[in-house]
């Protein structure tokens, strides 16, 4: 245990700055593995706001996709096939198979498909200020809160413009990520962030496959209850609702800001809280802006494959709703490691190599991803059919996720000072790279496998670019500074209690360098 200025007696061992030197997610109570949430929210904060954060986006995820797997029900029910007039005259229960998707009906469904990423893009990018003003607990409230009741009235929808405009509203959840990552980020020490964000943010992401499973089958269940194809559908909508509730009520009551409580602005070393200035200012500086890409082309594309999956099986490959929601969960279900893999390797790469082993470890991953993007856009029936095609999605998974894990390795230390906006406006990066890809690829490309080879140059160009990364003193891929960084910059020099990173550590051969 470790003892606060405070008189807080934590459970988990902190440093100086009341951070967590440890990350252990489970514990054993007696014969059973549980979440590690400690006694109370005032000895084990740190932990709390692991899963506080983590809850919160993987509950995100499942109203935020819950109309992805189920796409191909609702476009029967609000008559957008384009054999609409022919599908009525048959049983429900043949309808869905009997619905021909071309150009009238892909159009509307990928409009639907960009507006669940739109609003994401606005709402995550102007979180940092958000956050640094109500703090992550907060934050996470009343963005849970607001995607119950745009989640409820998503139920109701009648059209294909309705369904454009609830999938609008709800991509708001999405923002829920920039909590994740800062929260984490002023919570845990600078050695082990990148394991943290990564874990983090991969469970989170793991709500994104559960959603492919689970809301077919809750629409499954309502349907063996013997209630329409409508009905069974819009009432699955409520179960995401649900989970919300009771998240927020927990949120509330369970967790806290930091360490010692509420969140201040003094502790990130700033006087004075972020605003349009701050916003530009950080956007021009390269790394930044290289980063935002670099993320959309990996977050960017899970995002893409969460909304095109089930339909992808089901159109090219004849499998049923059911079935390809459980291919598609094993897209989703790489979150469970992959995405802890990329951070866990970071950090072992920093700890051995600086910077540079963080940048080789990244641009490693984006390359991997590239490659098996293009490979699942060359696979069909004739080409060995799904077998094959959920073998390279697996692989194609995992190269995804571990590129987000280590992208968010490396945003803590890019302008530390600014770690809220600099989150902020990457993860907005990454569902911006969703709305490019979309309609860039997805959207008036007929063919049901070039959109994908496509997009897998879109990513491999990013990944080109991470090369171009250089710090003065933490060094680039091909460079690394011999001069460890010993001291914080004048602006933090006062030692916040929570700060966040301010500088990669440097490896033992550097520092034996350096004093000779």
């Amino acid at each position: 245990m470790a003892k606060a200025e405070e008189g807080i007696v934590f459970e988990i061992p902190v440093d100086e700055q009341l951070k967590s030197t440890e990350f252990k997610p489970f514990k054993f109570q007696g014969p059973f593995l549980l979440p590690h949430c400690g006694r109370r929210r005032r000895t084990n904060p740190h932990m709390r706001a692991f899963w506080g954060a983590t809850l919160g986006f993987t509950f995100a995820f499942i109203g935020w996709f819950a109309f992805a797997p189920l796409l191909p029900v609702v476009r029967v029910d609000l008559g957008l096939c384009d054999n609409n007039a022919v599908i009525q005259l048959l049983p429900e229960d043949e309808r869905v198979e009997a619905c021909v998707c071309k150009k009238q009906c892909k159009s509307t469904i990928a409009s639907a498909n960009i507006a669940a990423v739109s609003f994401d893009v606005a709402t995550r990018f102007f979180l940092g200020s958000i956050i640094e003003k109500f703090g992550p607990v907060k934050t996470d409230c009343m963005l849970l809160s607001f995607g119950a009741i745009v989640v409820s009235i998503s139920a109701f929808i009648q059209s294909g413009s309705q369904l454009i405009a609830a999938r609008f509203f709800v991509s708001c959840l999405g923002s829920t990520f920039v909590v994740n990552q800062f929260w984490n980020s002023i919570m845990f020490n600078s050695k082990i962030i990148g394991t943290v964000n990564g874990t983090a943010g991969g469970w989170g992401n793991l709500g994104g496959g559960l959603t492919q499973v689970l809301m077919p089958a809750i629409y499954a269940l309502w349907r063996s209850f013997g209630l329409s194809l409508s009905m069974s559908w819009r009432l699955s909508m409520f179960f995401p609702v649900s989970l919300y509730v009771v998240l927020v009520a927990w949120l509330w009551f369970c967790t806290q800001d930091t360490a010692t409580g509420k969140f201040e602005i003094s502790m990130l070393g700033k006087t004075r809280r972020a605003g349009p200035s701050d916003y530009i200012r950080v956007c021009m500086d390269y790394r930044v802006f290289l980063m935002i890409f670099q993320y959309s082309s990996c977050f960017g594309a899970e995002l893409v494959f969460n909304n095109v999956l089930v339909s992808h099986f089901v159109d090219l490959f004849d499998v049923d709703l059911l079935s390809a929601g459980a291919l598609a969960m094993c897209f989703g279900g790489m979150n469970l490691f992959a995405r802890s893999l990329g951070g866990i390797a970071s950090d072992w790469a920093s700890s051995r190599f600086g910077m540079q082993g963080r940048l080789w470890i990244h641009f490693l991953s984006l390359f991997g991803e590239a490659i098996f993007l293009f490979i699942f856009g060359c696979i069909d029936k004739s080409t060995g059919g799904w077998p094959v095609a959920l073998v390279v999605l697996i692989f194609f998974s995992i190269f995804v996720n571990m590129s987000e894990g280590t992208s968010y390795a490396i945003v803590p230390y890019m302008i530390p000072q600014d770690l809220a906006i600099v989150s902020a406006v990457v993860g907005a990066g990454g569902t911006l790279g969703a709305v490019i890809a979309t309609w860039a690829f997805y959207k008036y490309v007929q063919d049901s496998l070039l959109p994908f080879k496509l997009h897998a140059c879109y990513v491999m160009f990013w990944a080109l670019t991470v090369p171009l990364m250089r710090w003065e003193t933490l060094g680039s891929m091909w460079h690394n500074p011999a001069k460890k960084l010993v001291e914080a910059p004048a602006a933090q020099k006062e030692e916040p209690k929570v700060p966040v990173p301010i500088a990669e550590e440097q490896p033992k051969h550097a520092i034996e360098e350096a004093q000779l």
